[in-house]
């Protein structure tokens, strides 16, 4: 059997465009690249919030994947292309 490796942060971007609950969803299994994985996403800018149709700024869930997307585990996380809710 093919091994294939994945990992995931979930996080969510809030009103002001700030990075809230950043997580390891999917680990490496080594604790360092998740370290760095979670790290990385803390540091980043703050974005431009999403917007409903209103104009009414409103908060984001998103998930970060590193790794190769042929493995059957993207399916257990929830996520595709596009991504789902």
């Amino acid at each position: 059997m093919k091994k294939y490796d994945l990992a995931a942060v979930k996080f969510t971007i809030n009103e002001k465009g700030e990075i809230v609950n950043p997580h390891i969803f999917e680990s490496t299994k080594n604790e360092k690249v998740d370290k760095i994985l979670l790290e990385t996403i803390k540091k980043m800018p703050k974005w431009k919030p999403a917007k409903h149709a209103n104009g009414l700024k409103t908060k984001q869930d998103f998930m970060f994947t590193v790794g190769n997307m042929e493995s059957c585990v993207v399916n257990t996380l929830g996520i595709g292309y596009p991504l789902k809710d």
